[in-house]
């Protein structure tokens, strides 16, 4: 009953985000770069499989699973190390079917260069030209970032194989000396068990639209984006020495992004991520992916008794000129039983 009903809030928050006219596409995009390398490794893909403190940003319904703390941290350079991107969470178990989880995340861009006092416009006509030109005494720096904070719970009934959870976000964002903005969002996830082998899960994220309200005046409002995943884990031989697990997500977005998306229907479109990871005595991961983007992306990973290390990497064609993606990250358990097999 409550996975019906949840289902049907998720569908009335889509159909009221294809009849809104004030979403701004991609205004949410820097919510969605994910969080921990296995997930970037994989193509982005993760909400189905995900049994760390990064379930907190995944599929805050995978918290009703915890047995013990666990605490997760990520370090990425995007774009040739423009862009740094850290993250942190914390995931505790209440009791034995609920969970609980806080994730913080900084997005932030260094010495930008301001130009905008620096114009000596000698002429009048707005344009360089042989009497204009900048004055680099006046040229300054500046940085903008954003900072975002999930406060997550998840909630198993009984042995039910199915799960839910929630997020509540606070969101701050700063483009430059003069202009920032705050939000808040809330996301809605649940997650089912359909076999040992099989897992599908669905989040709704900022299902009732996520406001972002800048000094300048400006609002912009984050259209929901249903999110729709499955992971099957498939055992080569029968020590469990050998597993590989496909896993996919599908992004549904109702902002009219058109043709830059796989697959759209007026303002509706769909984009697909999906990778495939391999793991050798649950110690020793491979893992490859591709991504809503069309990009390929690479990992391994290392588990131990109570810490996991994990890498990813992406690449951006020539043509772009963005420059290589790197990511790493850790895991960390507070006792080694909570770490089960992937």
């Amino acid at each position: 009953m409550r996975f019906r009903s949840l289902s049907i809030l998720l569908l009335l928050v889509a159909s009221c985000a294809v009849r809104a006219q004030s979403f701004r596409a991609y205004s949410g995009e820097f919510l969605q770069l994910g969080a921990g390398a296995r997930s970037l490794a994989l193509g982005g893909s993760a909400i189905a499989f995900v049994d760390d403190a990064t379930m907190g940003y995944w599929n805050p319904a995978g918290l009703s699973s915890l047995t013990y703390p666990n605490i997760s941290a990520m370090h990425e350079a995007r774009f040739d190390n423009t862009v740094k991107y850290d993250y942190g969470a914390i995931a505790i178990p209440l009791g034995k079917s609920s969970g609980v989880a806080l994730s913080v995340f900084h997005i932030g861009i260094s010495d930008i260069k301001d130009t905008r006092n620096a114009f000596v416009d000698r002429s009048g006509s707005g344009t360089f030209d042989g009497e204009n030109y900048l004055d680099y005494s006046k040229v300054t720096t500046f940085g903008n970032y954003d900072w975002g904070v999930y406060l997550s719970y998840g909630h198993q009934q009984d042995s039910s194989p199915l799960s839910y959870g929630a997020n509540l976000k606070f969101i701050v964002r700063k483009l430059d000396p003069e202009n920032s903005a705050t939000g808040i969002g809330f996301d809605a996830a649940v997650r089912y068990r359909v076999s040992d082998q099989l897992m599908l899960a669905a989040v709704g994220q900022d299902i009732t639209t996520t406001l972002l309200s800048y000094t300048s005046g400006t609002r912009e409002l984050v259209s929901p984006t249903l999110k729709l995943g499955g992971a099957y884990q498939w055992d080569l031989f029968d020590d469990r020495a050998h597993v590989i697990m496909p896993v996919a997500d599908i992004d549904l977005r109702f902002e009219n992004r058109g043709s830059v998306s796989e697959v759209h229907v007026g303002p509706i479109s769909a984009d697909m991520h999906a990778g495939l990871e391999y793991a050798f005595r649950n110690i020793v991961f491979v893992r490859g992916g591709y991504t809503d983007t069309k990009l390929l992306t690479l990992g391994v990973g290392i588990h131990l008794p109570k810490l996991s290390l994990d890498y990813a990497f992406q690449s951006f064609s020539a043509d772009d000129q963005l420059g290589n993606t790197h990511r790493v990250s850790f895991s960390i358990a507070l006792d080694n039983k909570l770490r089960r097999a992937r």
